[in-house]
């Protein structure tokens, strides 16, 4: 395969040939990586300091990094290094391309990509914009922000918080400190989170229904307008019922709150009730809740 590579230290664009996947690692500064409608890419480096930035073009994989980044284990590599490197990078790759990357204290960004990503950082934030396909982040205190992702969500971190929307069709996060805040459209189909600390809110469209299995030592519950104290050991809240489409949330925590909350319903023209539904009276339910103590 044809390889190209470019060692850059100071401000410079780059075009490339076809791109297939990208692979982005920095200690310090900012990457943002947008998807556009051309099966090449452009990079555009803003700035370089302490260390040359290497770019890489071997067949159809783009290589953006510091030279001394080891790809067998980003994240643990990342975490010891102690490098003055910093730079700030824009980067156009293809919707399809398959997304990795690794940073230190740099911020990074990723919006539009088609084929999901894998995302490492130790103390850089990190904002991921309209992704379709399996996102998995890995994070040790830096925070994560992910607006409308189509697709499942893996996440490990220490204290990092994730805040994400989207349509999620299963979620998966383990922590120590982290905080949980999820904002999750149409009907996902599981939720599991591991955490020490962090406390945990879920909030879903109206009138989706779902069971909760919590295990907690003394965090504080609360389903809908319903507030739980005092709760040691294993809790079952089932709201609406339990057939068909319906999410299966399972939250343990020793002492983070956790909330599981609906949206209010969408309101019709002149905020009336949507077209061909009854308006509802709060003080009565249409669903059937129950809540088991184990």
């Amino acid at each position: 395969m044809a390889q190209e590579k470019w060692l850059v230290e100071e401000p410079k664009v780059i075009d490339t040939g076809i791109v297939r996947t990208l692979r982005v690692g920095l200690a310090g500064g900012q990457v943002d990586v947008v998807a556009h409608d051309e099966p090449t890419a452009r990079i555009e480096v803003h700035s370089v300091s302490g260390k040359p930035l290497k770019i890489e073009l071997d067949g159809d994989t783009l290589t953006i990094d510091h030279p001394q980044i080891r790809w067998d284990d980003p994240l643990g590599f990342l975490r010891s290094f102690r490098g003055k490197a910093h730079a700030d990078v824009s980067v156009l790759v293809p919707r399809d391309a398959g997304v990795t990357v690794g940073v230190v204290s740099a911020g990074a960004l990723l919006s539009g990509t088609n084929r999901g990503a894998t995302l490492n950082t130790v103390s850089g934030d990190l904002v991921v914009d309209e992704l379709a396909g399996d996102l998995v982040v890995n994070a040790v205190s830096g925070t994560t922000t992910i607006r409308e992702l189509d697709g499942a969500l893996t996440v490990h971190t220490v204290s990092g918080d994730i805040v994400a929307t989207g349509e999620i069709p299963r979620f998966s996060a383990d922590g120590v400190s982290a905080d949980v805040v999820l904002d999750l459209h149409g009907t996902p189909d599981s939720a599991r989170v591991n955490t020490v600390s962090g406390s945990v809110s879920v909030r879903l469209e109206d009138g989706v229904p779902y069971r909760c299995t919590v295990s907690t030592a003394s965090g504080k519950l609360q389903f809908d307008d319903s507030e739980i104290r005092g709760v040691r050991g294993s809790y079952v809240k089932q709201g609406g019922e339990l057939s068909g489409q319906w999410l299966d949330l399972r939250v343990n925590s020793v002492s983070g709150d956790i909330s599981v909350l609906h949206a209010p319903p969408v309101p019709g023209p002149s905020g009336t009730a949507p077209s061909g539904t009854a308006p509802t009276t709060p003080s009565t339910s249409t669903t059937t809740d129950s809540e088991v103590p184990e």
